[in-house]
């Protein structure tokens, strides 16, 4: 039974590697849209039809959509100095460019909206 007033609303805590943890706004309806919209543009570009990557490149413009829109603090994270940085679309963008970020989220956030895991809550 989906329990409407179980959704979650309060941020909560992913662990991406050793070290570097994001804090997660809870998924939306507008979220999913907006990253849908992403990935249709890529299906929509120019030789789309003849690229076969095409299906990989929309599900990273989804998945990095749905990282801009969701992290909302992060541990973990700096420059090429080591000094913290903001989050910001541009530095989410180049956490999602490091693999084990990028699968971490894909799994542990992208994943269960996608397959409504984040639904079963009893």
């Amino acid at each position: 039974m989906l329990k409407l007033s179980a959704h979650p609303s309060a941020p909560a805590w992913l662990d991406l590697m050793p070290g570097v943890r994001v804090q997660m706004r809870p998924a939306t309806p507008a979220a999913m849209i907006i990253a849908r919209r992403e990935a249709g543009k890529v299906f929509r570009a120019e030789g789309a039809d003849d690229d076969p990557d095409t299906g990989t490149k929309a599900t990273v413009a989804l998945v990095g959509a749905l990282a801009r829109f969701a992290i909302s603090d992060w541990s973990g994270v700096g420059n090429a100095e080591g000094e913290p940085v903001p989050v910001t679309a541009e530095n989410v963008d180049a956490l999602m460019q490091i693999w084990p970020c990028y699968d971490a989220f894909d799994q542990q956030y992208v994943g269960p909206i996608l397959t409504g895991e984040t639904e079963k809550n009893g």
